[in-house]
């Protein structure tokens, strides 16, 4: 499963790698066959790994052409992104990643109309919904299309999706338009797969502050504290823990 690595600029960096077995072959009077022994091969092993599905060779070029589309779209070089999600999508015309990515960059390129059309493709043939949804749902709002934009919020409020990094993209922006109960909702959502990612409790308790909820953000705090590991980030959520105390206390 991904891991969440960074957000910046409204972009989720997300790390996701494939894990490799090999079996050993054995020979048979029919042939050669898989044996019982095999070797996992991870280069990037984490504590917090959690196994995804199993993914053929098509697939797994497709995330390589995706990663450098990606690469692309940093660059700014948005026409080669395309071409190259192109690419990836020849080669696995569901993944949903590539359908999504390949949307944002329409978008960015001025072609709202493809974009919007690639969105409900990927609606119809992808599992993981909750980025198609969420940038779709940005798109709407960017064309002042209020209500169609209001039906894709409610779709996402009500969905239950383990892939959790675009949840905090969901909560960054509802926090934005000061919707806070929306970001509180969204910030649990990703916790709830998401546990170690320090700053989202940060944020959860900015928000539990607006909806008055003072004594819930000390306890989110709290738990930044916990998950957290730089003496910056640390004193930062100390600060804030003593100005809640304070605040409580002249209250």
């Amino acid at each position: 499963m991904p891991v969440l690595l960074d957000i910046s600029d409204n972009v989720a960096v997300t790390s996701d790698h494939v894990r490799t077995l090999m079996y050993e072959t054995v020979e048979d009077l029919e042939g050669a066959m898989f044996g019982r022994n095999r070797i996992k091969i991870d280069y990037f092993p984490d504590k917090y790994d959690r196994g995804g599905k199993i993914i053929d060779q098509d697939e797994f070029f497709a995330m390589f052409y995706r990663n450098l589309a990606a690469d692309a779209i940093f660059g700014g070089k948005l026409d080669y992104a395309y071409r190259l999600l192109n690419k990836s999508l020849t080669l696995a015309p569901d993944y949903e990643p590539a359908i999504n990515m390949q949307a944002v960059v329409l978008r960015k390129l001025g072609d709202l109309k493809s974009a919007e059309k690639l969105y409900r493709y990927g609606l119809e043939v992808a599992d993981n919904k909750i980025s198609l949804l969420s940038n779709y749902h940005f798109l709407l709002r960017l064309q002042g299309r209020t209500e169609q934009a209001n039906r894709i919020k409610e779709q996402l409020l009500e969905l239950d999706d383990q892939s959790p990094y675009a949840w905090y993209l969901q909560a960054v922006d509802a926090m934005s338009q000061q919707d806070y109960q929306s970001a509180k909702i969204y910030l649990n959502k990703f916790l709830k797969n998401t546990h170690y990612f320090h700053k989202a409790y940060y944020d959860l308790a900015k928000v539990q502050v607006k909806l008055g909820e003072h004594e819930l953000a000390e306890k989110s705090l709290a738990l930044a504290l916990t998950y957290s590991s730089s003496n910056k980030d640390q004193n930062l959520y100390k600060a804030k823990m003593d100005w809640l105390t304070a605040y409580e206390y002249k209250d």
